[in-house]
């Protein structure tokens, strides 16, 4: 039986409350989602995202972002290439 790709998705339940500083209420999460244009789901994944990027600096957010196969390409190709051998050291 093939596995679908729906069901490797990791789930979060959110436990809603009234507003407050540290918490936001199911009306307000579907009125942020009504002006973005977002379903629900969405607009908690974009709102996650802009925190971890004001939160996190620039080199743990790489952590969180790894290269693709053609930036890594893109970077193997623009290394010098060596033009000869080491043979010794001053050190």
């Amino acid at each position: 039986m093939p596995v679908r790709k729906a069901s490797l998705r990791l789930r979060l339940k959110l436990n809603f409350n009234d507003d407050t500083l540290t918490t936001v209420s199911r009306d307000a999460l579907k009125a942020l989602a009504k002006k973005l244009g977002f379903n629900e789901t969405q607009t908690v994944l974009y709102a996650l995202a802009r925190l971890r990027d004001e939160v996190f600096v620039e080199q743990d957010i790489e952590k969180f972002m790894p290269l693709t196969k053609t930036q890594r390409q893109a970077i193997a190709s623009a290394e010098p290439r060596s033009k000869g051998k080491v043979i010794g050291s001053l050190l």
